[in-house]
């Protein structure tokens, strides 16, 4: 018994260093914000972020009215994301406008959105484990 005393003593101390080293894992982060085009709200569309720096998550949200949101429980960890938008020209008329649809970029009628924002985008965006991780958009 004298030889798991040291054991009974350490063991408790080892496991709190161990749960105190859990603080540092990375959290989602909330990402919100605004996407216009020409000047004008996108009323029906779609803003996807790709990860660029391994993160575990990637995910899109549905623009509506001019903004996007997505909450904490599912939004992105901390790191760069290429940001994709995409908005067609209304004709389609099926409500398709989320970030699962399958007609994403695809959708009849006619895409808005230049490529340079979709297709070819190049736009970066980093989300920070500060915040505030609200991105707007003005697309010329």
């Amino acid at each position: 018994m004298r030889r798991l005393a040291p054991f009974v003593y350490l063991f408790p101390g080892l496991l709190l260093l161990a749960l105190a080293g859990c603080g540092n894992t990375p959290q989602r982060q909330e990402i919100s914000g605004t996407v216009r085009f020409k000047g004008r709200p996108v009323e029906d569309g779609v803003i996807k972020f790709e990860p660029l720096d391994s993160q575990a998550t990637g995910d899109g949200a549905q623009i509506v009215k001019g903004s996007y949101h997505l909450p904490k429980a599912k939004g992105m960890y901390p790191g760069k994301y290429r940001v994709s938008i995409y908005a067609g020209d209304g004709r389609s008329g099926a409500g398709d406008a989320s970030p699962d649809s399958p007609y994403v970029g695809t959708r009849p009628g006619k895409e808005m959105i230049p490529p340079e924002y979709n297709e070819k985008s190049e736009v970066v965006k980093e989300v920070t484990r500060d915040g505030p991780n609200q991105f707007d958009f003005d697309i010329p």
